[in-house]
């Protein structure tokens, strides 16, 4: 199943589970409303009788369904609240997931060799699949062997892992149980299990309501002439008992989902790595060693886990196919219950000479077809890619990034001009802003990143980025504010100045939010008047003829026009006016919100407008990254 495919199947199980929920809440607002009522019935009942026979308690429902509907309506809104609640408290980042739980964010500076290794690791994959690096988070009062992936989107994500895993696992086995999260990460199950935990704490609150009521009327004194204590008692009961019954059913729809999710991240995992051992060794070291998670809320997050915690329900209720089937999906030899002894699994420390474990390889080349290029959507490129591209970059680059200080002066200096001229300009901006001695260093980078070479700055770039969600949201709009005016003062933009703002804002959206760097641009009208726009750009910059650019356009809308009625322009506007990058800002506002089927036809008359002269250039390549990145479709490396 392609990225476009699992996307779309993402979309479906959200709507199916939110249709569950809704039937959920439904009946437990229902439930709470006939006891509610109920018990008010028999309360009030003394008081209306004016000398007649007393109603009866259907009657009285019948006479008061105006209470009633209030009650239905107070309960819904209450469980609502309480999920959104929840909900926005979680936030966009992931991280936040990662501190309910008591983890430990790791900093890219880390000297720790376990925890560096666990960040080679996550940059790997990361450079690998064409994301941002995620946050990364230590569980470190948690022994078991545990991990899971948090947030809305990639570029918002975080990892964790348990100590145990950190201590336990060799590099292989910790890189089949990242390769696992990174497959949440990209098929879009985070979005799906925080919603999951929204849901489903908008009916455990109304279970907690209910044991509050008890609670507080427990040393209040009873005498027969005051029931008011006794129906606060019977509703509290009620509702802690209802509100058991809908987290048994919420439980249910969580671990239906989940259980899928799981087998789906496992082969993912595989398919990143080509290798089975690794992932296959690790299971086998949780059924010996275990992989239980103690802290308060892990049964609130039990979907979420590499593998079932210590709290973890069995059977239908279970969040993780078995453990053993796991296994012997990966490893078909495996005897059932066959697991390494807890003594010999390897003690903190062992793993540590494993830390920066990089060979020299080259990069992978580029797929034949412009089809083949777009299957790489979503994917992780293989591995050799990632460490071919991180073992050349130089140690002064590599710890800039890493550096909360510095890689804000790296950023800078991936928008210096080659030109001598236009960046002896830019430099005196950047020391007029910054101070001298910052605008030297920014020249010192610029110098060995031009060294270095054009195909390395997008991954030095995905790797600076945790270092510099570390800084204030102010200094953040301050220095792309910044950035923005250094690639302006060039005469014409580069194609990548383009791409390195675009992608910055994207990578850096959340920890933005309301600086003036953020902003939307304006939407377009219509999706096929925004395509046009988007290809007629794309042709224009990877062909100076007119007639070269002309064919391009009309190659790759066709492939967006595939079984449409509508047809290509005949004529191409001129290359000056095609060339427009603000029009690629205007049309990427309006068609980041289609279908992900739609995206998949997009981006394929994208590429197909690239290769249509059969050879891509690195800006090229970086332009078509920029681009699926704002659509949210992450692309991961292409050879030349």
């Amino acid at each position: 199943m392609d990225f476009f495919a699992r996307q779309e199947q993402s979309r479906r199980n959200t709507r199916a589970l939110i249709l569950l929920f809704a039937l959920a809440v439904l009946a437990t607002v229902a439930a709470v409303t006939l006891v509610a009522g109920i018990a008010l019935s028999f309360y009030q009942r003394p008081y209306e009788t004016n000398g007649l026979e007393p109603l009866a308690p259907a009657q009285w429902l019948t006479a008061n369904a105006e209470l009633l509907a209030l009650i239905a309506v107070v309960t819904a809104a209450f469980i609502a609240l309480a999920s959104l609640y929840r909900i926005v408290s979680l936030g966009s980042r992931g991280g936040r997931v990662a501190h309910l739980l008591g983890g430990t964010e790791v900093s890219p500076s880390t000297n720790d060799p376990l925890e560096r290794r666990l960040v080679n690791i996550v940059e790997e994959m990361s450079i690998a699949s064409g994301i941002a690096v995620p946050e990364i988070y230590v569980l470190e009062h948690e022994g078991g062997i545990n991990a899971f992936a948090a947030g809305l989107t990639p570029q918002d994500a975080a990892v964790a892992v348990t100590r145990g895993a950190l201590d336990r696992l060799t590099r292989a086995e910790l890189q089949g149980v990242v390769a696992h999260e990174f497959s949440h990460v990209l098929n879009g199950d985070m979005r799906l299990n925080q919603q999951l935990m929204g849901f489903s704490f908008g009916i455990l609150a109304l279970s907690m309501t209910g044991r509050w009521l008890m609670r507080s009327v427990r040393f209040q004194r009873r005498s027969r002439s005051n029931n008011a204590g006794m129906i606060v008692i019977a509703i509290g009961i009620a509702l802690a008992i209802i509100g058991a019954v809908g987290l048994f059913f919420s439980r249910l729809i969580k671990a239906g989902v989940s259980r899928q999710r799981e087998l789906l991240a496992d082969a993912s995992a595989v398919q990143f790595t080509r290798d089975r051992d690794g992932l296959a060794n690790a299971l086998k070291k949780i059924g010996g060693y275990g992989g239980s998670i103690d802290a308060r809320n892990s049964e609130e997050v039990a979907h979420m886990l590499f593998t079932r915690g210590a709290r973890a329900f069995r059977g239908w209720f279970a969040t993780h196919p078995p453990l053993d089937e796991r296994i012997r999906t990966l490893d078909p030899s495996f005897v059932a219950g066959d697991y390494p002894q807890r003594d010999d699994i390897l003690p903190r420390g062992h793993a540590a000479d494993e830390s920066v474990a990089r060979l020299s390889v080259s990069p992978s080349a580029l797929p034949a077809s412009d089809a083949a290029i777009v299957e790489r959507v979503g994917q992780i490129a293989p591995h050799d890619t990632a460490t071919a591209l991180l073992v050349a970059i130089p140690e002064t680059i590599d710890h800039a990034a890493h550096s909360r200080e510095l890689s804000l002066l790296l950023v800078l200096a991936l928008g210096l001009s080659p030109d001598a001229a236009a960046q002896s300009a830019q430099l005196d901006l950047l020391a007029r802003q910054l101070g001298a001695q910052r605008a030297d260093r920014c020249r010192d980078f610029a110098a060995e990143l031009h060294r270095l070479g054009d195909r390395y700055r997008l991954p030095i770039l995905e790797l600076a980025v945790p270092a510099l969600r570390q800084r204030p949201a102010e200094q953040l709009g301050f220095v792309v504010e910044l950035l923005e005016r250094l690639v302006a003062s060039n005469d014409g933009m580069r194609l990548f100045d383009f791409v390195l703002v675009r992608v910055l804002k994207s990578y850096l959206g959340a920890e933005m939010d309301g600086s003036a760097a953020a902003t939307a641009a304006r939407p377009m009208r219509s999706a096929n008047e925004a395509a046009r726009a988007l290809l007629r750009c794309v042709s224009a910059y990877g062909h100076d003829d007119p007639e070269a650019a002309l064919e391009a356009y009309r190659a790759g809308i066709g492939e967006v026009l595939s079984g449409s009625s509508q047809q290509p322009e005949p004529n191409f506007v001129p290359l000056e006016d095609a060339r427009r990058l603000d029009r690629i800002d205007a049309a990427l506002a309006r068609l980041e919100r289609l279908r992900p089927k739609l995206k998949q036809r997009l981006l394929l008359g994208m590429v197909t407008c690239i290769h249509n002269d059969r050879r891509i250039t690195i800006d090229e390549i970086e332009l078509a990254r920029g681009i699926a990145a704002s659509l949210g479709c992450p692309m991961p490396p292409l050879g030349t």
